[in-house]
């Protein structure tokens, strides 16, 4: 859909007022906000895999069952005796040599020649280890190292070779409960998703301000406004704040490259959602770049940010990631960053197919803490999914892509950075049927 602001509208003779759709609204999101204890350092991360593998041998066990059967021979490493066939549960460890390691920066720091950067780090000698409370094992045979990535809780099924390697027939990840049944509206509602607004200065961001007038009806015909009316929430997925690039200076001569917030962006981030809290119920999720914690769970943006829209009881601050249940329909997703990591730890590149990855694995971060960097959460792991949501998005892709997960269960949504493509995403709640927005100025 492209919306063109047209002058002829303002003298219509049609002035029917369309009154905004309510909707029900219960956020879920409590388990990712960091406690207290939780906040500190002082622990180590091994307890943080333990609780995840505790937490998913329940639901690994379920997959055992209906895909083994009840007589599947379950047992740890240590058990294990000869070559007989067996199931053994584990959490994946990935050696990678193209592995950033500190250790291997600090030997190489004299080198005269600069390395190059990398962004991706999979190579054709990766393997796998499976590790259990007691012992590790390297897998081969069945299993594509290339599709998988450290900690992911799976359970494999097969026998020891000679060479003590563990031989992979077949595998499973965890059991999750799909969704529930979504609920009978009577009529269309919308809630639309957008990110990657990346406001560094209060000029030239018209688009913007073209989508917030599309919204709150003030730009199109009679039939888009009453549409529009339909739309019962806004989700800003992250990178609302641009980032800043370094100047010359501190790029060559400072060793922590610092990370500046223009004041004009965040006070042109608040005059923008100040015009749709007026108007629609807004939740604004940080990202890789807004002025908040790059651990993830990252904590809501500070509401000191928003002098305008905070006076609003429409707007909310909320984690990343992202939980919520609208009119029955329940929203999970992130503004990016754990999309964006597991692809440069694997071969799979499309947004999409890294989703699907981590529906299988019943876990929205698995890389996390190894390389995604994340609080040290002592007795539980927040990001493992018992049960699948009805939409699951990811913020700032390269491109605007849809699809139902291969269960045919889960909308996976990719939302595109707005200020490359000018697109943001309507959800319909009815059907789950998703529309592109595409913003243009061009015809103006």
């Amino acid at each position: 859909m492209t919306v063109n602001m047209v002058s002829e509208n303002c003298n219509s003779p049609d002035t029917t007022l369309y009154e905004r759709a309510s909707s029900t609204y219960a956020y879920n999101w409590k388990r990712f906000f960091i406690k207290n204890e939780e906040g500190t350092f002082e622990r180590q991360y091994a307890s943080f895999y333990s609780s995840r593998l505790r937490i998913s041998t329940d639901l690994l066990h379920q997959q055992i069952q209906k895909k083994w059967g009840p007589s599947a021979n379950v047992k740890q490493l240590c058990d294990i005796t000869g070559n007989e066939k067996a199931v053994i549960i584990g959490t994946i460890f990935k050696h990678m040599e193209l592995h950033p390691s500190i250790l291997k920066e600090i030997s190489e720091e004299h080198n005269l020649i600069p390395q190059p950067v990398n962004e991706e780090f999979s190579g054709e000698d990766d393997f796998l280890i499976l590790e259990d409370d007691l012992q590790r094992v390297v897998l081969c045979g069945n299993i594509d190292p290339q599709i998988h990535v450290t900690g992911v809780n799976i359970a494999v099924l097969g026998y020891t070779e000679d060479s003590g390697n563990f031989f992979v027939e077949d595998y499973c990840y965890c059991s999750v409960k799909d969704p529930d049944i979504l609920p009978s509206l009577s009529i269309d509602k919308y809630v639309l998703l957008v990110s990657g607004f990346c406001l560094r200065k209060a000029d030239g961001k018209f688009p913007i301000q073209l989508l917030i007038d599309l919204i709150t009806g003030y730009v199109g015909d009679s039939q888009m406004q009453k549409k529009y009316s339909q739309l019962v929430r806004v989700i800003i997925a992250g990178n609302s704040i641009g980032k800043e690039e370094p100047d010359s200076y501190e790029s060559k001569y400072l060793t922590r490259k610092p990370r500046r917030i223009t004041s004009e962006g965040v006070r042109a981030l608040d005059d923008f959602i100040s015009q749709l809290v007026a108007s629609v119920a807004v939740d604004i999720m940080p990202g890789e770049f807004d002025p908040a914690s790059h651990l993830f769970p990252q904590k809501p943006l500070h509401i000191c940010m928003f002098p305008k829209s905070s006076q609003y009881s429409t707007f909310n601050v909320v984690s990343n990631p992202y939980d919520a249940t609208i009119d029955g329909v329940r929203f999970l997703g992130s503004s990016g960053q754990n999309i964006k990591n597991i692809r440069a730890y694997s071969k799979i590149s499309d947004p999409l197919d890294i989703m699907q990855k981590t529906l299988d694995w019943a876990h929205m971060a698995p890389t996390a803490p190894d390389s995604l960097n994340s609080y040290p959460f002592p007795d539980d792991d927040p990001f493992i999914m018992s049960e699948y949501p009805h939409v699951y998005f990811c913020g700032n892709t390269s491109k605007m892509d849809y699809r139902f997960s291969e269960n045919k269960s889960v909308m996976m949504i990719a939302i595109p950075k707005f200020l490359e493509t000018f697109c943001a995403v309507t959800v319909n709640l009815r059907t789950l049927e998703v529309e592109p927005v595409i913003v243009s100025d061009e015809v103006l």
